[in-house]
């Protein structure tokens, strides 16, 4: 799953880059079009996307499945016993 960032907001997870690693060059500056894995808010992004994508197509599924997704992950692990 990809949860994408805002344009407005991409200018907050910026990164530098060195070409082939060299870091007496002059850095490239990049910022990031999707949510990065390992971020501080990454919980809560990806929690919010699943929560989303099991709202919009939970008239396609059996009711249980939507119920597990909205109630039983925590990050993107389930944990119905």
């Amino acid at each position: 799953m990809q949860v994408n960032v805002h344009e407005s907001d991409r200018e907050a997870l910026r990164f530098l880059w060195w070409q082939e690693g060299d870091m007496s060059r002059e850095p490239s500056e990049f910022q990031m079009t999707s949510h990065p894995f390992g971020a501080t808010s990454s919980p809560f992004c990806a929690n919010f996307a699943l929560n989303e994508t099991a709202q919009i197509f939970s008239d396609g599924y059996d009711g249980n499945v939507a119920d597990a997704v909205k109630n039983n992950f925590y990050v993107d692990d389930c944990v119905i016993s």
